[in-house]
């Protein structure tokens, strides 16, 4: 008889940056085969994961961010929903516990039209997740996944994602704010990093001289992209254009010594990362009982 799993509490987990309140709220996670990465042998990649301790394949985290800035209640991405994989979905329940109803989210800024980062503004009957919401894209990535000549199969990297594209895109229809880098709310600026997908972009928070910096998919698995910036995988549209971006925000990162969080990054989910050898190191902020 298989053994009952054996769920955590609530992935829910709070910090204050400046005057506004983030919270990381957990959609669950996925099991990512070390075969679709590039850039690293299969052994190199297998070291890395062993030098912290990791299991031999990666299990990436999947999780949103809810930022209250007193003006402003903003969800960054939304994890896969259960429309996905059963692995996810754990969104609304979480929310929930957090203390938040999707009507009061009143802005959605996604870093990407992937469905661990997307699919969650659907609920299970194909239906607005968040009745409220303006949902904030880059114009880039709007206009790549409306273009009918994608259904042609002619960019494999995006294919499997075609149809939870669709359904986004025609559940939020005429909810769409395109951007195109800059402000896009009062203290939250996006930051075009091409490459995973072609609108992909990131969103700095700035508040009282604080700042954090959500930076998407610019990893997937923290254990091995940092420390070699350079591997890449099979879900990047350019995975060339990916690995610069990647490069030049942990530049800016770690020059501005700024805190960052995105989608993959372990639970509780804040870190810094710092210059080592010939790529970089992550250092994960401590649990704080109290904020």
């Amino acid at each position: 008889m298989a053994e009952e799993q054996i769920k955590q509490s609530p992935g829910v987990y709070r910090r204050k940056v400046g005057d506004a309140l983030v919270t990381v709220v957990n959609d669950g996670f996925l099991d990512m085969p070390l075969a679709i990465m590039r850039g690293a042998t299969r052994d190199e990649m297998e070291q890395l994961l062993r030098d912290v301790f990791g299991p031999p394949e990666p299990r990436i985290t999947v999780n949103a961010f809810v930022i209250e800035t007193g003006k402003h209640t903003v969800l960054v991405d939304a994890g896969g929903g259960s429309t996905t994989v059963y692995s996810m979905g754990l969104l609304p329940d979480n929310l929930a516990v957090a203390g938040f109803k999707p009507e009061d989210i009143d802005a959605v800024l996604l870093t990407h039209i992937h469905p661990d980062h997307s699919s969650g503004l659907v609920d299970k009957n194909g239906d607005a997740m968040f009745p409220r919401a303006e949902v904030f894209v880059h114009g880039d990535e709007f206009d790549f996944w409306s273009d009918p000549a994608l259904r042609d199969g002619s960019v494999p990297a995006a294919t499997p994602y075609l149809e939870p594209a669709d359904m986004l895109l025609s559940t939020y229809k005429g909810r769409f704010r395109k951007t195109d880098g800059g402000e896009v709310l009062p203290g939250i600026t996006q930051l075009h990093m091409p490459g995973h997908t072609p609108g992909h972009s990131g969103y700095q928070l700035d508040s009282a001289g604080d700042k954090l910096l959500i930076w998407g998919d610019t990893v997937h698995v923290p254990e091995i992209q940092i420390p070699v910036p350079g591997v890449t995988s099979e879900f990047d549209i350019s995975e060339p254009q990916a690995a610069d971006s990647r490069r030049k925000i942990f530049a800016h990162a770690a020059a501005e010594r700024v805190v960052i969080t995105g989608g993959h990054v372990h639970m509780p989910g804040f870190a810094h990362i710092v210059p080592h050898g010939e790529g970089y190191r992550l250092i994960p902020e401590t649990w704080a009982v109290a904020i």
